[in-house]
C-alpha cells in the first residue's frame, strides 16, 4: 500500500469540508419552517400578498422574520464552503473552475441580498410606506427565491460533471435532475404553477450536495490510503 501523498491528503481533508458545508447548508434550510413556525404567530403572506399584510406580517413577528434571515445566511455560507471545497477537490481546468466559482459566489451573494433585505424590512415595517415594503418583500423574494436557486441549478449541474471523475452515474443523473429542475424554477416568473420548482429544485439541489460530498470523501479517503482514486459506482 502506497503512503499517502501531501496532495492526496489535502483533497481528503477538502471532502470532509464538502461533508460539513453541505449538512450546514441543509440542515439550516429545512430549521427554518421550524424557527418561522415556533416565532411567528401567523404564515408569512405570499410574494403577492397585499402590501398592508406583508408590513403587518413584519411588525408583528420581528423575532421570526430575523432569526429565518440568519438560518438562511447560515445555510448559504454551508453551501459557499461546499462549492469551494468543490472546486479544490474536482479536475475541472481553470476556466471550468472559474465558472463555477462565479456562479456559486452568485448563488451566495443573492441569498445574503435577501436576507439582508428581510432584516431592513424588519426594521422599517412599522413605518414604512407601501410601497416600499412591497419593494424590500419582492426584492428579497427575487434574490432568495429564482435568483438564488436557478443559479444554485447551474452550479449542481456544472459540478456533476465536473466531478464526473470521482463519482458515478447515479450521483451524476441526480444532479443533472437536481440541477434542471432548479434552472427551471425561472419560468415562475412568468408562469405561477411553475413555482413549484422553487421548492422542489433547491431541496435536490441541497440534498445532491450531501450525497456527492459524502461520494466525494470517501473517493479521495480510499486514494489517499491506496493511491489514485478511481471513480465510484455511486
Amino acid at each position: 500500500m502506497s503512503l499517502p501523498t501531501s496532495g492526496s491528503t489535502a483533497r481528503a481533508a477538502s471532502g470532509g469540508r464538502a461533508i460539513i458545508g453541505s449538512a450546514v447548508f441543509l440542515i439550516a434550510y429545512l430549521a427554518v419552517s421550524f424557527a418561522d413556525s415556533a416565532l411567528s404567530d401567523r404564515s408569512l403572506p405570499l410574494p403577492d400578498a397585499p402590501a398592508a399584510d406583508v408590513a403587518a406580517y413584519y411588525a408583528a413577528n420581528p423575532a421570526a422574520a430575523v432569526a429565518v434571515a440568519l438560518l438562511q445566511a447560515v445555510s448559504v455560507f454551508g453551501f459557499a464552503v461546499f462549492a469551494r471545497a468543490v472546486v479544490r477537490t474536482s479536475a475541472a481546468g481553470p476556466s471550468a473552475a472559474r465558472r463555477l466559482t462565479g456562479v456559486s459566489a452568485v448563488s451566495v451573494l443573492a441569498m445574503l441580498v435577501s436576507c439582508a433585505l428581510t432584516v431592513v424590512l424588519t426594521i422599517v415595517a412599522a413605518s414604512a410606506s407601501l410601497d416600499t415594503v412591497q419593494v424590500l418583500r419582492l426584492g428579497s423574494f427575487y434574490a432568495g427565491g429564482v435568483t438564488n436557486v436557478v443559479t444554485l441549478g447551474i452550479f449542481v449541474f456544472a459540478a456533476a460533471k465536473a466531478l464526473a471523475g470521482l463519482v458515478g452515474s447515479p450521483t451524476r443523473w441526480f444532479g443533472y435532475v437536481a440541477g434542471t429542475l432548479a434552472m427551471l424554477s425561472v419560468l415562475s416568473l412568468v408562469f405561477y404553477y411553475a413555482s413549484v420548482f422553487l421548492p422542489v429544485g433547491r431541496v435536490l439541489c441541497m440534498v445532491w450536495t450531501v450525497v456527492a460530498a459524502v461520494v466525494v470523501a470517501r473517493s479521495r479517503t480510499v486514494g489517499a490510503g491506496r493511491g489514485p482514486a478511481h471513480p465510484r459506482s455511486a
